[in-house]
């Protein structure tokens, strides 16, 4: 009795199927150790890894021991869930069968040590069990291969059909019909597919088979609520099975249709959620293994085709809005008059106008992809030293006047103004050079037209007026011994008077129209330069002006050393030309201030007065001729404008300048530098040692 029972117990020891369910475990572990040397398992994780493996273990040991208890024991679908599991994870059918091949060899291994250990004895029923499990294991891997098999090819078939469905259309809205139809047809149990893509946090359906009001209604669903959203949060797979009644599911079409299986998966591209996918059914309340495979599979591909549709979508768009603005680009060069072109770095034309071509005398055709040089052979260094620039420097030059002859007339000489500017990238980067060019000929003839005409009455000015000369002295010479002659009544003298001083009035206008003429024709006013003391010069110009305004207060204000080379005729006529000019326009209450200032080289002569401001518009022409500091009609006592031109002269004969400052409150001041001892003060100086 006890040699039965010892006996009974080595056998228990050597029984494989207890062997499994006991060292299951360590079973896993050996073989996890042994898989993970393979590339393809490196990167699974754990879970992942092990799949149904310890359910098959238990399921191995069950069918091993009907040696013993009878029985009709199965491994039921367990190989073909993990062979579908393999194919989902990218597994060759090698790398599958190479998986349990290992699984095999860690337990035999694993069982012969624990049959060593445990001392001989009778084998027969261990090597029965050994025997069973081999068949059981040759089942297993048949199993998992020819699931494997099967729906590999009924995915490479799927996928086959879809990528036909897309073929010969890039837009998106009209395959995807096509393809929620395919994947409709390739599984029995599906009656309805949706898509839905991501649109910020809002997930809108686009497209659908089997749910069609879903497209009509605009059906949204925002990320992270509902069935769909939490799909697009969460990132993975959902299985609902009573669509119809499960609180997540917010779509009407579902509810009403009575769906019961939902199954939804992520659309995922380069990380990102780009949409979602779900199939239903009403027929059957669980998809199997095979057919959420299969889902995953076609959908994965229709996320690819969703994105191809979408960067060429984003493609044509960008080409679009390019014809859009080169053909606004050419219509703009086509209606502009002036000449335009665009220019690489090579300066190779781009694109240029009818302008610039008929100035060129090219047809706009021959210009693209030409150099400057072979289409403006004779013109092109000119032109291209300045294009050249803008490159080089990245700025751009403005107003660039210059003359070519025209390529019809290489007699006629035309004349142009540019525009030359770089054409950059967003980034900064010059990619180019651009031109615009206008043709001024015609602007230059006129404006040689207008100097000759100008030219010609200045000249004939000063003709006349040098003529006017000696019959205007004739008539106040004769005026003045008339005044001298006793026994003329007094109301002839009076009228004499007013010939006189009519005449002497004449005389003033007849000297500043020379003095104009001298300074437009003449090479400027002349002058002869002596030793000066502006001060003494200062005071004689006063007394003249307070008996020409008398009643008017005139204060000289003098400082420093005031010795200077000048003309003093010529500083006489400035100072008075000023202090007439400031007397005519301020009140008679108001006082004039004349000041002199030793600027060490340079002297500086003020004058000023509380006037009125001049108009700020008319400030910038004031010392041009036949101008005056007030709008409208001439002041009571004004000449012919030219005062305040002869000023500008005078004080540029001498190599000084005048400036005007004017304003509400300050009045007018005019300011007069001139250089104690310039070019000709130096000469001058020279002369009198």
């Amino acid at each position: 009795m006890i040699k039965n029972e010892a006996l009974g117990a080595l056998q228990e020891r050597w029984e494989l199927g207890s062997f499994i369910r006991e060292n299951r475990a360590n079973l896993l572990q050996e073989w996890e150790r042994t898989v993970r040397r393979l590339p393809y398992a490196r990167e699974l994780s754990r879970p992942r890894l092990l799949d149904h493996l310890p359910d098959l273990l238990d399921r191995i040991a069950q069918v091993v021991e009907t040696v013993r208890t009878g029985g009709d024991e199965s491994l039921e679908g367990l190989p073909e869930v993990h062979a579908l599991e393999r194919l989902d994870s990218g597994f060759d059918l090698d790398e599958v069968a190479g998986e349990y091949a290992l699984l095999r060899g860690c337990i035999l291994q694993l069982y012969a040590q624990h049959v060593e250990a445990a001392g001989s004895g009778s084998l027969a029923v261990a090597m029965q069990e050994v025997v069973r499990f081999n068949r059981t294991f040759d089942e297993a891997v048949a199993a998992a291969v020819s699931r494997y098999a099967r729906a590999r090819e009924r995915t490479l078939v799927a996928l086959d059909r879809i990528s036909e469905a897309a073929l010969g259309t890039e837009e998106a809205d009209t395959f995807l019909p096509k393809l929620l139809r395919v994947i409709l047809e390739t599984t029995e149990a599906v009656d309805s597919v949706t898509l839905l893509l991501r649109e910020e946090d809002v997930l809108r359906v686009h497209a659908s088979v089997g749910l069609e009001e879903d497209v009509a209604s605009g059906f949204t669903q925002r990320v992270g609520e509902g069935f769909s959203g939490t799909i697009a949060a969460e990132r993975c797979p959902r299985e609902v099975r009573s669509a119809a009644t499960d609180p997540l599911v917010m779509s009407e079409a579902i509810r009403s249709r009575g769906t019961r299986a939902l199954y939804g998966v992520p659309l995922l591209y380069a990380g990102e959620v780009i949409g979602v996918a779900h199939m239903g059914s009403r027929t059957t309340f669980e998809f199997s293994n095979e057919d959420k495979l299969l889902f995953r599979a076609m959908v994965s591909r229709v996320t690819t085709l969703i994105v191809q549709a979408q960067l060429a979508a984003r493609q044509r768009e960008v080409e679009r809005k390019q014809a859009e603005t080169l053909a606004l680009l050419d219509s703009l060069l086509a209606s502009v008059p002036a000449s335009l072109a665009l220019m690489d770095t090579e300066l190779r034309y781009l694109r240029v106008n009818e302008a610039l071509a008929a100035a060129n005398g090219v047809p706009v055709e021959a210009h693209v992809g030409r150099t400057l040089s072979e289409v403006i052979r004779d013109r092109a260094p000119l032109v291209e030293s300045l294009l050249r620039r803008v490159l080089e420097t990245g700025e751009p030059l403005r107003a660039q006047e210059f003359s070519t002859p025209p390529a019809t007339d290489p007699g006629v000489p035309h004349h142009w103004l540019g525009d030359y500017f770089p054409v950059r990238a967003r980034g900064g980067q010059v990619l180019g050079v651009g031109g615009f060019l206008v043709d001024i000929t015609e602007r230059k003839k006129q404006e040689e037209r207008l100097r000759q005409t100008a030219e010609f009455r200045e000249r004939f000015l000063g003709v006349v007026s040098h003529d006017l000369r000696n019959p205007l002295n004739a008539i106040l010479l004769s005026a003045n011994a008339l005044l001298r002659t006793e026994g003329i009544p007094a109301s002839h003298t009076k009228m004499v008077r007013r010939i006189v001083t009519s005449g002497e009035r004449m005389g003033r206008m007849i000297g500043e129209l020379l003095d104009f003429t001298r300074g437009r024709l003449g090479g400027g006013i002349p002058i002869q330069l002596q030793r000066v003391n502006l001060r003494h010069l200062s005071r004689h110009v006063l007394e003249e002006l307070e008996i020409g305004f008398p009643g008017r207060e005139l204060r000289l204000h003098a400082e420093g050393d005031l010795l200077g080379a000048w003309d003093p005729d010529r500083l006489a006529q400035m100072l008075g030309n000023l202090g007439k000019n400031a007397l005519d326009y301020s009140p008679a209450d108001t006082p004039v201030d004349i000041s002199l200032h030793d600027e060490g080289d340079m002297l500086r002569m003020e004058v000023h007065n509380e006037g009125a401001p001049i108009p700020r518009e008319l400030l910038a022409g004031i010392f041009e001729p036949f101008r005056r500091a007030v709008e409208g009609d001439a002041h009571p006592t004004s000449g012919l404008g030219l005062g305040l031109f002869i000023v500008r002269e005078i004080a540029r004969a001498h190599g000084g300048s005048v400036e005007v400052r004017s304003s509400e409150g300050r009045g007018t001041t005019f300011t007069v530098w001139l250089p104690r001892h310039g070019q000709r003060a130096r000469e001058s100086a020279g002369a009198m040692h």
